[in-house]
């Protein structure tokens, strides 16, 4: 059961890009990501309540304005400008970001097979983002850089956070406060940013069923799931099973979504799926700290 509930939670949010980019054009990211982050969090808080303590709140705010306000808000805006298959691509590459992490803030060097890896992950991406049959602005793939620093940056202070407060209240409350923060936040890109988006309200059956998943299926459920077995089973095991995310988002994007890539394309994307996958193995076989130590909440 352990390792169904693990495998879960990235197989699920590898369905995140391909529902975003094709129900919601013309929303905007930040409006989006409240509708995700606060009905998640109230549903949590509805079914086990619980309330954080005067100390607790500054690391939970923090935590819910980096992994909730920031990288929800960022990857909704890069998914929303890149091919879902494109954004699996990106998220492939996290472990780069999270190696640059540990040698940051961990001080762990990293091996060469590490390294290696790193250096192939990100020449397979440019590779793939500069040859892409839909022209991928500077600004997006940033945006997408951008997600995935906030992501990590909130899961170190979140892994230090997770030893004095539990689990669920942790993901509740980062929930339910990154939501809030994204009120503001979602305002301004509606009303003051100049830009024209979309009413911000589902307006169809399929949209109220493609919302009904962001919020209870990819967040309440998925990250529930995610973070309950982080405990019961390994590091090694944790980052493989993380890599199903990206996997999942580019055989979406190539098949249901009619992403159309070529035969060079395709062996690229294989191999860096290969290198993250060989370099786990090392990392297991050798008994190194992986880049998922940082990134596993």
């Amino acid at each position: 059961m352990k390792i169904f509930l693990a495998m879960l939670a990235p197989i699920l949010w590898g369905t995140t890009y391909a529902v975003v980019s094709s129900e919601f054009v013309g929303w905007s990211p930040f409006a989006l990501s409240v509708w995700r982050a606060l009905p998640a969090g109230f549903l949590l808080l509805l079914l086990k309540p619980t309330f954080p303590k005067l100390s607790e709140l500054p690391a939970l705010l923090l935590i819910g304005f980096l992994n909730i306000a920031l990288f929800f808000g960022l990857l909704f805006a890069a998914a929303m400008q890149i091919p879902s298959t494109l954004v699996g691509v990106g998220m492939v590459a996290l472990p780069v970001v999270g190696l640059a992490i540990m040698g940051i803030f961990h001080q762990v060097k990293p091996s060469v097979i590490q390294l290696i890896s790193a250096l192939v992950l990100i020449s397979c991406s440019t590779y793939l983002f500069t040859t892409s049959s839909v022209p991928i602005s500077l600004s997006a793939v940033l945006l997408l850089i951008g997600a995935m620093t906030a992501l990590i940056s909130g899961s170190v202070v979140a892994k230090h956070v997770m030893k004095k407060i539990h689990w669920w209240k942790l993901l509740t409350w980062k929930l339910i406060f990154g939501g809030l923060i994204l009120i503001p936040m979602a305002y301004w890109e509606m009303s003051l940013s100049g830009q024209s988006y979309v009413n911000a309200i589902p307006i169809s059956v399929e949209q109220w069923a493609a919302m009904t998943w962001l919020t209870v299926g990819l967040t309440s459920l998925a990250y529930g799931a995610y973070i309950y077995t982080i405990p019961m089973i390994s590091t090694n095991e944790l980052s493989f099973f993380g890599t199903l995310n990206p996997i999942l988002a580019m055989i979406l994007g190539a098949t249901l979504m009619g992403e159309s890539f070529s035969v060079i394309q395709v062996f690229v994307m294989v191999i860096m799926v290969a290198s993250n996958i060989i370099a786990q193995f090392f990392e297991y076989r050798k008994n190194l700290p992986t880049e998922q130590v940082i990134i596993n909440y």
